[in-house]
This record gives C-alpha cells, structure tokens and sequence, in this order.
C-alpha cells in the first residue's frame, strides 16, 4: 500500500477510500495527462478550426442580416418614393383631366353660340325673304286690285278709260289699298 501522509491527516482516511475501490495512482495521473493532451490536441485541430468556421458563419449571417436590414429600409423607402410618384401622377392626371373637361366645356359652348347664331341668321333670311314675298305678293294684289278696279269701272261706265284716267283710278286704288 501507499502512504498518503503527505496528503494531511484526513489523508489516510481518502487514500483507504481510494485503495478498497482500486485506484491506481499512477494509472490515475497517466490518464489524466492523457486526457490533457488529447483535449489539447482536439482542442487545436478540431474544435478551434470549427469554432472558427461558426465565428465566421456567425459573421457572415449577421452581414446577411444587416443587408437585409438596409435593404428593407431601402425597400420602405422606395415605396415610400414610388406611392409619392404615383399620387403626384395622380394629381397631375386630375389635373389634365379637369382641364380636358373644362376644354371640352368651352367647345361644347363655342358650338352652341355657333349653332345659335347659324340658327338666328338662317331665321333671318327667312323672315326677310317672307318679307320679300310678302311685299312682292302686295304689289301683285294691288297691281291686279288697281286693274281690276279700271275693268270694273269701265264696264260700269260703259266706254273706254282714256290712259289719263286709267292712270288716276289706278293711283287712287293703290293709295286705298296700302291702308290695307
């Protein structure tokens, strides 16, 4: 058996301990630095490389992220722009539109005044060509009134009007007549 007085007083009570489940001490301690050096070893040729790898994955998603971040915003501010662009074309398309309407209001009035005065000019000639008729068709009926009235008085007198007194009964029946 060992001697564990180096270990203290409590120390005989521990290497006892250690003895009855059989614990080796020097297979202990090789074990130990055997474990020591294959986590050394697994530390730098695996674990670090693969640490590395995730810190540089773990980089790059959060690039990837912040790109999102910004193109998001970016995103937002297009939108942002273009919902301006298009209410500003909106605006100007009412535009446009009222002052296609109010256009096409002018024209519409411009050809009622045409048509209204086509309308007047066209009711003008007729009244003064009724007018013409009209005056024309008097002198007609006075014309035939007055020859009419010199048979008529011929054949009442009884002889033949001499051109004097044609001329005075047709004057006289014309004057009778414009009254009419």
């Amino acid at each position: 058996m060992r001697d564990y007085s180096v270990l203290g007083a409590g120390a005989g009570e521990i290497g006892e301990l250690l003895s009855r489940f059989g614990v080796n001490w020097a297979s202990f301690s090789a074990a130990v630095v055997n474990f020591a050096l294959v986590a050394a070893v697994l530390y730098w040729f695996a674990f670090r490389p693969v640490l590395k790898a995730m810190d540089e994955r773990n980089a790059k998603i959060a690039a990837g992220l912040r790109f999102a971040d910004e193109m998001k915003e970016k995103l937002a501010d297009a939108e942002k722009a273009c919902a301006a662009r298009i209410e500003a074309v909106g605006i100007e398309a009412k535009k446009i539109a009222d002052a296609a309407l109010e256009r096409s209001r002018e024209f519409e009035e411009r050809k009622k005044q045409e048509a209204t005065q086509k309308a007047e000019e066209i009711l003008r000639r007729i009244r003064e060509s009724l007018e013409q008729e009209r005056n024309q068709m008097l002198a007609e009926l006075r014309a035939e009134t007055a020859r009419l009235v010199v048979e008529t008085t011929g054949k009442v007198i009884a002889r033949e009007l001499t051109a004097a007194e044609r001329e005075r009964f047709n004057a006289a029946a014309a004057e009778s007549l414009r009254g009419v």
